[in-house]
């Protein structure tokens, strides 16, 4: 079991590590604006909403799952 845990930390390491964290002018707002027709949703708040909140609790789910199974094993895993 640590060995899962231990690769799913370097899993997890590598993608965070690989990610582009320079920042992008123009913003949501401009990309919402500019795809306007591929959006299909007439209020910008909503589309936003509808687009990023799915990634959002995504994360908080994994996060959340993460902690639960990083205790699970903090404390010894199943007793025998």
């Amino acid at each position: 079991m640590r060995k899962v845990a231990l690769l799913i930390t370097l899993a997890l390491a590598v993608v965070l590590l690989s990610l582009d964290y320079s920042h992008s002018f123009g913003g949501s707002y401009a990309y919402y604006v500019e795809n306007w027709d591929e959006i299909g949703i007439p209020n910008l708040v909503s589309a936003i909403l509808a687009g990023w909140r799915a990634y959002d609790s995504l994360g908080e789910a994994s996060l959340l799952f993460t902690a639960v199974i990083g205790f699970y094993l903090l404390i010894g895993g199943k007793k025998k």
